[in-house]
């Protein structure tokens, strides 16, 4: 009789779990219409509950294999939501319609770095390395987490405030990996070697950050460029009736990463500037529909993977990350969220030409998210940090409670946008695009 009675297989329960996580997302257009309904937050709780029962548990403070793993997948999820963003935004990046986004970058974005680092120094007791690593990790904008308050699919309606966060989330990597570099240099070779004499600051300022910044933005375009001429050619999969788009947006972001990082420069950089490159080839023409395709292509990855890493996050939050936890650190987590960031961005956006309630929204929706799981999992598995198991703590808090509150805050004061997990849903315009690639006659070949 008992031979009769089904055991639970923990690779049964992975599946069903994975299984309803990936539905869930169907049902995201149904239910973000609701103010209450956080689907971020969902799968961490799910996550949290899950973990080390229908779930594995990896755990990147043991190191080693699992720390790469957590590297790899957050490195991924964020170039391809990089893709989508520089795919998404419609307006011409020039001085004058992204002067927001400039602004965030060069004033905002160092003015968190250097609250962040002294915080962490100063208050919670971080080495200078540690506390270097923390502002680097937590001072940009996520890509991924943030596409809730980012601009529409290409060809829709954008607001000023969602172009601004939308480029700088797009750029910011520019910015924090030379200081996440910078932290790996002080935990290798301690902060006095490593800032000794003039070579290490020019050697910083021209590779880490001048020539990896270039390498970035130029590999990326011309990448771009060229593969989109390509897709867009009579032998490409624009002309040959678009059934290949997750494959053709996946490809093209991947070769734009690969080669920039294999000389050196900010592959983050290039997955974005490739797609800004082949959206300024398709905007205002006969091709521009076939753009659809592929950023939606882009959101349903992003989407599929951001599932995952949600549902990780909970297992590591309810599997001892947060043992230790401090209340200055909780605090910490508060004050960046609901301080640091706002009143960077107000300092930053100051005298800018935009209403209150605009200049409000952007400096306070500086969300944290899979970027800053990336740039810590990247520095450990690089250097050897003494506190890095305070770094992981802080850092898990802040994104969990930047998944609540920015979260329910998109919710109630940005109308009644879906809380977007990544686009999941095309529009209508999208689905009638899609309709005639799946005949075999795609607006992009007409």
């Amino acid at each position: 009789m008992t031979d009769l009675i089904p055991t639970l297989d923990p690779r049964d329960a992975f599946y069903t779990v994975i299984g309803l996580a990936l539905f869930g997302l169907t049902l995201q257009p149904a239910l973000g219409r609701y103010k209450l309904f956080n689907l971020p937050l969902i799968y961490v709780i799910v996550g949290t509950f899950f973990g080390g029962v229908a779930m594995a548990v990896i755990d990147p403070l043991d190191g080693g294999l699992q720390t790469l793993v957590i590297e790899h997948a957050s490195e991924l999820i964020v170039i391809i939501s990089l893709a989508g963003a520089g795919l998404a935004i419609d307006t011409v990046g020039n001085w004058r319609n992204w002067n927001a986004a400039w602004r965030l970058l060069g004033i905002t974005m160092p003015l968190t770095m250097v609250a962040v680092y002294l915080l962490g120094d100063h208050w919670l007791g971080l080495t200078i390395p540690g506390a270097l690593l923390l502002a680097a990790c937590l001072a940009p904008t996520d890509p991924v987490l943030a596409r809730s308050v980012q601009v529409s699919p290409p060809g829709e309606a954008e607001e000023p405030m969602e172009v601004a966060l939308t480029a700088e989330a797009g750029m910011n990597d520019g910015l924090a990996f030379p200081f996440v570099y910078l932290a790996i240099h002080a935990a290798t070779y301690g902060v006095a070697q490593a800032t000794e004499g003039e070579a290490w600051l020019w050697g910083w300022l021209g590779f880490d950050f001048a020539y990896r910044i270039v390498m970035g933005i130029a590999v990326g375009w011309a990448v771009g460029w060229l593969f989109s001429k390509i897709v867009l050619s009579p032998l490409g999969d624009g002309g040959q009736g678009a059934w290949n788009a997750v494959v053709t947006v996946l490809a093209v972001t991947l070769l734009a990463y690969g080669i920039t990082e294999a000389v050196d420069g900010y592959g983050f950089l290039a997955a974005f500037f490739a797609a800004r490159a082949g959206r300024a080839r398709s905007r205002g023409k006969a091709e521009d529909d076939y753009t659809k395709f592929v950023h939606h292509g882009a959101d349903q990855l992003e989407a599929i993977l951001l599932a995952l890493l949600l549902l990780w996050l909970g297992t590591f939050v309810g599997s001892g990350a947060l043992a230790g936890l401090r209340w200055q650190e909780v605090a910490f987590a508060f004050a960046m969220i609901l301080v640091l960031r706002p009143v960077a961005g107000m300092i930053g956006l100051w005298r800018l030409d935009c209403t209150d309630m605009s200049r409000r929204a952007v400096a306070f929706f500086g969300i944290r998210g899979m970027g800053s799981v990336f740039y810590i999992a990247y520095a450990q598995n690089h250097a050897e940090f003494a506190d890095i198991d305070a770094i992981w703590r802080i850092a898990a808090v802040t994104i969990v409670l930047s998944i609540l509150i920015h979260g329910y805050a998109a919710n109630f004061l940005l109308g009644d946008e879906d809380d977007t997990i990544g686009e999941v849903h095309p529009s209508h315009e999208h689905e009638d695009a899609v309709d005639d690639g799946h005949r075999g006659t795609p607006r992009a070949a007409e």
